[in-house]
């Protein structure tokens, strides 16, 4: 083990996971880019930050709230909170593409309003056709977030942390068959259906499990040598940009990278040791990606709609949807889950 690793004291806020979730969205943003204005550049595997996520709310919760949850919160009590603390998120994401879809006519009015109940209450769409979410497409991952934070209450919390690598190989078994017959790992975007319901599942349950696994062991005590803090910060964006270059199939790129890329890179991220100057910003970027999330898709096919595809045009939805995450992060708090960690008492 590294001498480093052993003596530097980390910090009780691991802000660089605040600005791994911040670099993420804004990557997820970048794929819808190109896939809403018909480009091919390097950010065309950018749906596969959507694992990250899963995989840091994993490790997040592990750290910083498996202790309440083991002194006796229910799974409905905690799940409710966490809906609550989600909620002004998909109101955010709900109210800019119902603007969108007033102003274009997508619906009646009486349907438009329902659909808004629905995608408030995270009711999402079975009918087997169309997105999982009527409004705003993003909005699949807080659903099956809710769902995982709810088994964790509810079961995981109560796993033994050996045992917690065999089901992440279980899930990962099933990622590897779902990857492979859907084409890529994608699944979970589209209404479910009575063949597909299955495939998101996987995809949230290997890197969820994984991620707690993670950060139990992390907060056990369990350190490496560590990666300068730009290079691990820079891993996994370059490896994503890396993926579509590799001389693999959709299905098996996308694999190498959630499976064992995603993984090391987060360990490497935890491990890393930024400047104490950068904490503050990178925390804000972290809360900042939360709107951001929700609101850029839409703003995103609304320009392109309203102005065409042309290159100003790209540059003018990004800096619009990144103004319009501004202002309601100026309106509205927006927290992502502080990563603490507390001190033993001697």
């Amino acid at each position: 083990m590294n001498d480093s690793a052993q003596t530097k004291p980390h910090p009780t806020r691991l802000s660089q996971l605040d600005g791994l979730r911040g670099m993420a969205a804004l990557v997820i943003m970048l794929y819808h880019l190109e896939m809403v204005y018909h480009s091919h550049g390097p950010f065309v595997r950018g749906y596969l930050m959507v694992d990250l996520f899963f995989l840091l709310s994993g490790f997040v919760l592990a750290v910083s709230t498996e202790k309440k949850l083991l002194a006796g919160i229910g799974a409905f009590e905690f799940s409710w909170a966490r809906y609550k603390r989600l909620f002004p998120l998909v109101a955010v994401g709900v109210s800019v593409a119902l603007a969108r879809a007033l102003v274009i006519g997508m619906a009646p009015i009486y349907v438009l309003l329902w659909w808004v109940v629905l995608d408030l209450a995270m009711v999402p769409a079975l009918g087997g056709t169309g997105p999982f979410y009527r409004y705003n497409g993003p909005q699949w991952t807080l659903f099956w977030e809710v769902v995982a934070n709810f088994l964790h209450a509810l079961l995981l919390k109560k796993v033994p942390t050996k045992v917690l690598p065999f089901i992440a190989a279980a899930f990962g078994v099933m990622l590897v068959v779902a990857v492979n017959k859907h084409g890529s790992d994608t699944m979970g975007v589209g209404a479910l259906t009575a063949k597909t319901w299955w495939m998101p599942i996987p995809r949230v349950g290997f890197p969820y499990v994984l991620g707690v696994w993670m950060g139990r062991v992390w907060k056990g005590g369990a350190r490496t040598a560590a990666l300068p803090w730009p290079l691990a910060l820079a891993l996994p964006l370059a490896a994503v940009m890396t993926v579509p270059y590799l001389p693999l199939s959709k299905a098996w790129g996308d694999l190498v990278y959630v499976v064992p890329v995603l993984p090391i890179s987060l360990w490497f991220v935890v491990m890393c040791c930024p400047p104490q100057a950068l904490a503050g910003p990178m925390e804000w970027l972290g809360n900042f990606s939360l709107p951001l999330y929700c609101v850029h898709l839409t703003i995103l096919v609304w320009l392109s709609e309203l102005l065409g595809l042309d290159w100003w045009v790209r540059v003018l939805a990004v800096a619009t949807a990144c103004a319009v995450a501004y202002a309601f992060s100026r309106l509205i708090s927006f927290q992502s889950k502080p990563t603490q960690v507390k001190t033993k008492q001697a």
